[in-house]
């Protein structure tokens, strides 16, 4: 199951969330700004991180697993493939605060900060109900398998750092000003969807 958190852990990571929302530097940030906006004591933050990175990284991966979570539980609802992907897109365009905190996880996961150190080791420690962006749209697919179907762990994994790219570009374009009209968005999650799905197709067939 995944670890419960404390009330005033769950302030530092809303604080560092609300900061990061209002476009702070993450790698800038101190102690006292983020115990300050989350109102607790820096004596008391210390009984529960070791340092500020320890804070920034913990908000991150607990705000990302969150969304992640979050978008699988909705995904039930939705009865293909097609449908799902487009749920996933519409998730992150309705939510880009969370959204950019998953895009934010996975540039600091690949350079090599303290914080990205840190994450590394959240990553592993991670129980199995803690998903990664990747490790959902796997279970996607999974899932959309029929019995009559196969797919191999390479296809398999080939199509999730596929869809994985796909969403990505998906998160970073409707941020630019040119998609900010609603029938662009909804054009390009069409080709998004369209794209996936005759890929998992030939790839399952």
């Amino acid at each position: 199951m995944n670890r419960e958190h404390s009330p005033k852990e769950k302030a530092i990571y809303q604080a560092v969330m609300e900061l990061f929302e209002e476009g702070a530097d993450l790698s800038s940030l101190t102690v006292a700004e983020i115990t300050g906006r989350a109102g607790i004591g820096k004596g008391t933050a210390y009984e529960y991180f070791s340092d500020k990175e320890e804070m920034i990284a913990g908000a991150l991966f607990y705000n990302g697993i969150s969304f992640i979570r979050q978008i699988y539980e909705g995904l039930s609802k939705e009865k293909n493939l097609n449908d799902k992907v487009n749920f996933v897109l519409l998730a992150m365009e309705q939510q880009m605060t969370k959204a950019n905190c998953i895009l934010r996880l996975i540039h600091i996961m690949s350079d090599n900060s303290m914080i990205s150190q840190r994450m590394r080791v959240m990553e592993k420690e991670r129980v199995e109900e803690e998903m990664f962006p990747v490790d959902m749209l796997k279970q996607i697919l999974k899932d959309e398998l029929k019995d009559d179907q196969t797919l191999s762990e390479e296809g398999l994994t080939y199509l999730s750092v596929s869809l994985f790219s796909k969403i990505l570009c998906y998160g970073m374009m409707i941020r630019d000003e040119r998609f900010l009209d609603k029938e662009k968005r909804e054009e390009l999650r069409k080709w998004i969807c369209q794209g996936v799905c005759k890929e998992f197709e030939e790839i399952s067939a």
